[in-house]
């Protein structure tokens, strides 16, 4: 659960924290037991969904996983089959997931801080947030299915 990259503003237990919070209380689930194998969160991701936020602080919060683990978080948050979810449930699922996590994470930033809307993109791809750098990132579960955070900084000097 603990990230090497843990010296920016929000550190892996804060990070981890939060992910505890939102599993427990928004999709049903159970707090996650421990990290998954690291080559479990090795990627490829099918479903890759981003904050940004800016002010005092300037980044971005990510949160990839595969599009099974995507299903099973959307049909927990809407209390659907996981069988009847459709990509645009998995979309708006985790677009309302990454704005309570970046929420939670900006509360931890400097501020003021603002926090704009989701971006969710489904399949294979290779986002790319440039100028930054990670800052922090959580390798954990919903159920039996791995997740991947990360918390990207970009520097004063590139923001704005």
């Amino acid at each position: 659960m603990r990230s090497e990259l843990d010296d920016g503003v929000v550190g892996a237990d804060a990070l981890q924290g939060i992910v505890w919070q939102v599993w427990t209380a928004y999709p049903g689930g159970t707090p996650p037991a421990g990290p998954p194998p690291a080559d479990a969160c090795a990627g490829p991701f099918d479903v890759t969904a981003g904050v940004s936020i800016a002010g005092a602080w300037n980044g971005h919060v990510l949160l990839r996983c595969r599009a099974d683990g995507a299903a099973a978080i959307a049909a927990a948050m809407l209390e659907m089959p996981a069988g009847s979810v459709r990509p645009e449930d998995v979309v708006d699922a985790a677009g309302e997931l990454m704005n309570i996590i970046a929420g939670n994470v900006k509360s931890l930033l400097p501020q003021p801080s603002v926090v704009a809307l989701p971006q969710v993109v489904l399949g294979e791809a290779d986002v790319v947030c440039p100028g930054s750098t990670a800052s922090c990132e959580l390798r954990t579960a919903f159920e039996q299915w791995p997740v991947h955070l990360s918390v990207l900084e970009v520097p004063a000097s590139r923001a704005g």
